[in-house]
This record gives C-alpha cells, structure tokens and sequence, in this order.
C-alpha cells in the first residue's frame, strides 16, 4: 500500500511592538495523504487530516466532501463499538446523466476508521486534503470490552508507538489490521502486556500508516484516546 505524505507550513509573524517585544507566531499546518484502496475489495483507512480546516469549512469532514468523485457503486461502512456492527453505507451512485452522488453521507472525522469498498477491477487513490489536528484532540472513546475502528488522527506513520500517539493502553488491549487481499483480519494482531515489572509493551511491532484504520479491542475499563501533537 503506497503512502504518500506532503506536509507545508506557513506561518505568519506579528508586528512588533517595541523593541524588547517578542514575536508571536500563528502556525497552521496542511498537507495531503493518498491511500490506496484495493480493487474490488475492503479497504480499512482513517482520516488522518481535518479537512474542516479547524472548524471554518463546514461539512469539510463528510463522505461527500472527502471522496468527491468515486468509482460507480463505491460504499463506505461505519462501525458502531455498542452493537459490534457496521451501520448503513454511505453508497455513490452515477445517475443517467453522468453525475455522481453519495447517499447516506456521515462524518468522517480525524481518526475514524471506516471500511470503503472500491468495485473497480483496478486499485483507486484518495486523496486527503486538511489541516493537521494539533494540541490535545479526542480521538475516540474505547467501550469497555469493545472493538472499535480507529487510525491515527495526524498523518504520521510507523509502529504502535506513533500510531496510537497520546493514548495510555491498558494491559491486554489488542490491536489489529485488516488485509484487503484475504478480506480478513491480519494475524499476528498486537496485544498490549504489561509485566511484573510493571511496564508494557506490544507484543507485534505492527506497522501502521498515515490514512490507515485498525480495530482496537478494549477488554478492560473504557478508555478515552486523546492525541497531542505538535508539530515542532
């Protein structure tokens, strides 16, 4: 799966008010993510960037905005960790007239792990296009003795230890990917273990990448994920 991340910063200088004065800087981070989905199968991929641009492009983050033109038939599922199921799809549809249309759009926020089915006979890019969610930012809620499909919030790639940036595991929490070839559950899956010497560690150096979605298994007490990145 080719990963390919573009990440520019503008930042933007006040005027100085004397001459013992600092400068005060404004840093908006944006950049793109292309994923690869699979031909004719389920992809898992997270949004890795928000395209709402902090909250000024409305519906910047919904399925109609992030995936504007799609092959014919394309379906995104969304999971839902209370009933272990996947919700309505959001389907694209191409009318007679040639224009093409998503139904039944939802959020798809910085972290969200969704499944997109592609039904081309040939592998589709996507591409991301947002703001790169900095500071304290609440990526999801891990139900106690849930699964629940999450990816990285910011586009930053790697092992479990970028992946799940900001997020304390908790002992026996499991971690795995999905293979689009099999259409199934990639083994070995990553479980979190804590010794007796009290620090735990992954048991599969699992690599994630940006734009990628993973199940998150949670079999102990609910746990809030919140990621906190700054970009230095």
């Amino acid at each position: 799966m080719r990963t390919k991340v573009l990440i520019c910063a503008a930042a933007l200088a006040a005027s100085i008010a004397s001459s013992l004065a600092q400068n005060v800087y404004s840093l908006n981070v944006v950049g793109y993510v292309n994923q690869t989905l699979v031909a004719g199968k389920y992809t898992l991929i997270a949004n890795p960037l928000d395209a709402t641009m902090g909250g000024t492009v409305v519906g910047g983050n919904n399925v109609s905005n992030l995936f504007p033109v799609v092959p014919n038939g394309s379906t995104i599922l969304p999971f839902n960790p209370a009933t272990a199921q996947f919700g309505t799809p959001a389907s694209y549809s191409v009318g007679k007239s040639g224009v093409g249309a998503w139904v039944n759009t939802f959020d798809v926020p910085p972290g969200l792990g969704v499944m997109f089915n592609n039904p081309a006979t040939t592998n589709m890019v996507v591409t991301f296009v947002g703001q790169v969610v900095q500071g304290p930012y609440t990526v999801a809620t891990l139900g106690a003795g849930r699964n629940t499909l999450v990816g990285s919030p910011v586009p930053i790639g790697g092992d479990l230890t970028n992946s799940v940036v900001g997020l304390t595991p908790h002992n026996g929490d499991t971690i795995s990917t999905f293979n689009s070839a099999t259409a199934q559950w990639a083994s070995p899956s990553s479980a979190f273990t804590v010794g007796k010497s009290g620090v735990g560690t992954w048991t599969a150096n699992l690599q994630i990448g940006p734009g990628q979605g993973f199940l998150y298994y949670n079999p102990g007490a609910a746990n809030t994920w919140v990621s906190s990145f700054t970009v230095q």
